[in-house]
Parts: C-alpha cells; structure tokens; sequence
C-alpha cells in the first residue's frame, strides 16, 4: 500500500490545534454499515436482475469523539448474488500506485464513491475509485484509490472471495496507516462507494439473487480498530429493489 504523508497538508491544522479532550473511559466504537442496491435492468427470461450495489459506513465513538483508526474490514454479502469480474479489464495495484487512475484502463473501473477521514480535529473529504484487480487464487483483489486536498493518495488492495452458508462473498480490506503530522494518524469516519457497471458483452459486474425472503437480502460488516477494539453492523436490502432514474 502506497500512502502520502498529510503533514504538508496539515501542518498549519497543526499549528492551532487545541488538544483534544480525553474520552471518557466508557467510551464505545460505534459503526453503522450503509447498504444499497439500485436496478439497473431487469434481464428477460427470468435471468437476474442487473443491479449497482452501494457499500459505506459511519464510524465513531459513543461519546461523540473521533474514533481509533480502522485498520482491518471485512464484508460479507448476501447469498446467491453473482459477481462477474472476469468481464472486466484488471489494474494491478504497482500500477495504481505509481500512475494513478490514468495508469489503469476504464474498463477496469468498477465503483467510486467518496469518504471522510479526520485528522487533528479537522474533516477531510476524498475521491474514491475502485479498479477491478488481478485474480487472487480462487478469488478476486478490488484495488482502491483515495485522494484528499488534490495531492494526499491512499490506496487499498481488497480481497473478494466466495463463502458458504447465510452468505455468498466476503470482501478482505486491510487498511495501513494513514500518518499526518507527528506520530498522529487520520481516521476514516464515513465512506460510501458504488459498484457495478458492464463488462464485455454486456456482462454486468454484479447480478441481483434470483429469489428473495423476507425481511430481505443479510449483508454484515466487521471493523478492527488501531487500539485492538472491534464491532460488528448488520444491513438488510428489501426484496423490493428501485431503479435508477435516467
């Protein structure tokens, strides 16, 4: 993983940074997965429906404070979905790092969505890109590009493999220091990033479960935190699924 120190960036946050309160100690994380799906078409003949899927979350405290950096997140969703990622074109993540977005193909880009990260009391806002990746044994790298104030870049390598049981796939997102100034580092609060779109032959990346039961369709996401703390968020997607306006 690539990561550009923020300490041009910040050093003069720095310099009038008023020192944080220490959190009470009963204090909690607290993290709230964020899920959604978007029709895109309703194939004929009973195939699956083309979807989008849309994947954030909040992080925080329960006192209100910022929260530790998240250093590990995993992703599970929803049986019976069909991920097609061999009808994209792939970045690798050397590439991703010393070229950018420009250095990978379009038709590798699968998603993009923004996030939130805080450092020294402040909020900062990124783009985010995801890129489909090389193929990973039985599974799938999902490589993501971050960029904060035009020149702070953050990439992450994810791993997407299937799993059995109530789910079908699991994302493996490792997520290494993001450093500011001094010895401090940012922590992500919120994120959101889309994922879909079409591949060669009009293959989609993603395609809806043919059936559903009620409530709807189970997604769960687990978060490890910098001080060894850790929290679970469930999410459900409704059965009933709406379209995109054109």
């Amino acid at each position: 993983m690539m990561i550009r120190t923020l300490a041009a960036a910040l050093a003069a946050a720095a310099l009038g940074a008023v020192a944080a309160p220490v959190a009470a100690l009963a204090a909690d994380h607290t993290q709230q997965l964020n899920i959604g799906a978007e029709l895109v078409r309703q194939q004929k003949g009973g195939r699956p429906w083309i979807v989008n899927l849309s994947l954030g979350a909040s992080l925080g405290m329960s006192d209100g404070s910022v929260p530790e950096p998240v250093n590990h997140m995993v992703f599970s969703f929803t049986k019976g979905a069909q991920v097609h990622p061999e009808a994209f074109a792939t970045c690798t993540m050397p590439v991703l790092q010393a070229k950018g977005p420009m250095g990978c193909s379009q038709k590798a880009r699968i998603g993009s969505g923004r996030a939130i990260a805080n450092a020294l009391m402040t909020d900062f806002p990124a783009d985010v890109t995801v890129f489909n990746g090389p193929k990973a044994g039985s599974g799938r790298k999902l490589l993501i590009y971050a960029r904060a104030l035009q020149t702070v870049v953050i990439t992450l390598e994810g791993t997407l493999t299937r799993t059995s049981g109530k789910y079908g796939f699991k994302l493996d997102l490792p997520v290494g220091r993001i450093r500011t100034v001094g010895d401090n580092d940012a922590a992500i609060t919120e994120f959101d990033v889309t994922v879909g779109g079409t591949g060669r032959g009009g293959v989609p990346f993603i395609e809806a479960p043919t059936s559903c039961a009620k409530p709807g369709w189970p997604f769960f996401g687990s978060f490890t935190y910098a001080d060894g703390s850790s929290g679970t968020s469930a999410a459900t997607i409704p059965c009933q699924l709406k379209a995109i306006n054109n």
